[in-house]
């Protein structure tokens, strides 16, 4: 008699790995204005507020400062007020020198001279990483008196960075941002306008 004896061995595995695991970071940053506007009394007659995009030739500068380390002191930065009822804005693309769609308001003074306001920005603040981390940095509030015809404001815009001045119409330096009001504004001789400023990162 025969007899035939088989016998099967086998080991089977399976491994998988995944190294090298990248968590994207996004940062995405952002101007917003609050304005409030009171008579020559002392009464409340409009307030506003109103976020923008920070032009392109803001977040330049800012990376070129912080990353590729050029030499900075920071001028000014001054904060300007828009004419007009329609200002409109580029997709970021404005610059100081170019603007095609709004003109600057110079019917003001602030502390007795006709000049843009300073703005002087405080320490910047985080609020931590859940959901989000929100870091800020807020500018003092400024006031502008609104002299002679007054006339229509329709928006706020910031300047800093190299050739950036005080003076009114000037067309130096680096528009950081530039934005509109809902809806633009009516003010007369003796209207005080309080602007704050502040620019976010969101991450």
């Amino acid at each position: 008699m025969n007899q035939n004896e088989k016998g099967g061995f086998g080991d089977n595995a399976t491994i998988t790995l995944n190294a090298g695991a990248v968590a994207n970071e996004t940062v995405g940053i952002e101007g917003f204005y609050e304005v409030k506007c009171h008579d020559k009394d002392g009464n409340l007659k409009w307030e506003d507020s109103f976020p923008n995009l920070v032009n392109a030739v803001g977040k330049e500068l800012m990376l070129d400062t912080l990353l590729k380390g050029s030499s900075y002191s920071v001028t000014g930065p001054f904060l300007g007020l828009i004419s007009g009822a329609s200002p409109t804005f580029g997709t970021g693309s404005d610059t100081q020198t170019s603007h095609a769609g709004w003109t600057e308001f110079v019917n003001y003074t602030v502390g007795g001279s006709a000049v843009r306001g300073t703005a002087v920005f405080a320490s910047a603040t985080s609020s931590g990483s859940t959901p989000s981390n929100v870091t800020t940095s807020a500018a003092a509030a400024i006031t502008y008196t609104i002299t002679g015809a007054g006339g229509t404001v329709g928006g706020c815009f910031l300047v800093t960075g190299s050739g950036a001045t005080s003076a009114q119409s000037n067309t130096g330096g680096t528009l950081y941002s530039a934005g509109a009001f809902t809806t633009a504004k009516v003010t007369t001789a003796g209207d005080t306008v309080s602007v704050t400023y502040s620019t976010t990162a969101t991450s």
